[in-house]
């Protein structure tokens, strides 16, 4: 295995060439939008699709773009099914 370190936290993972600046699931699962309010973020269906949508109320958001504890990050669905979030391009160089 490919040792990698989430971007946010430092916690050790499986490295990942698809998804070289992804974060770990605990970080993601901190995504707020630029208020701060708290996201979450699911497939539409089975068959995949991404959405994202406001924990304290549960409506939709229109955008892929959070922040986990200050840094910009994009959310999206994974190759394969899943959600995957990882640092944002701008920020990662």
């Amino acid at each position: 295995m490919n040792v990698y370190h989430c971007p946010i936290c430092g916690k050790a993972g499986e490295a990942s060439p698809r998804y070289p600046k992804y974060i770990c699931v605990e970080c993601g699962h901190r995504a707020v939008d630029e208020n701060g309010r708290q996201l979450k973020f699911t497939n539409v269906a089975v068959s995949g699709g991404f959405e994202a949508i406001y924990m304290d109320t549960g409506e939709m958001r229109d955008g892929h773009i959070c922040w986990v504890d200050g840094v910009r990050c994009f959310a999206d669905e994974a190759h394969m099914g899943g959600i995957v979030v990882s640092v944002y391009e701008d920020e990662a160089n």
